[in-house]
């Protein structure tokens, strides 16, 4: 009876460990692929290019934050949004978030994190 408490809660501590790992590597330090960035958006109701400098900010900014992105399930964001039919990034105050497609469907990920990133289209305007 002794020897069956130790291999069950040595089981159940294998398993408390592989969860554990696996929801770390799975959901903390998720990467930005930048290689997915288009070479144009639609943004503030506009095509911005290479040749943009709201363009240039967005991409520069995606390049100096590649890591430390958490996964995003389904938060609904209001903010400047930059789009193409396979990328987008949204910025809010205090937040980026980005969605961009693969082979395997879209995946979403947020960043909290203090910006100078414009969050609205009024400066455009």
């Amino acid at each position: 009876m002794n020897i069956l408490v130790k291999i069950v809660t040595g089981l159940f501590v294998l398993v408390l460990i592989a969860a554990t790992t696996g929801y770390l590597l799975y959901f903390r330090g998720q990467q930005v692929e930048v290689g997915f960035i288009p070479n144009a958006f639609q943004y503030c109701g506009k095509v911005i290019t290479g040749a943009d400098p709201e363009y240039s900010e967005i991409v520069d900014w995606l390049h100096s934050n590649t890591r430390g992105w958490m996964r995003d399930w389904n938060t609904q964001i209001a903010g400047a949004t930059y789009h193409s039919s396979a990328f987008s990034v949204t910025v809010f105050p205090g937040c980026v978030s980005v969605s961009y497609k693969t082979d395997t469907g879209f995946l979403r990920f947020i960043k909290q994190i203090n910006h100078n990133l414009s969050t609205s289209c009024d400066k455009l305007e």
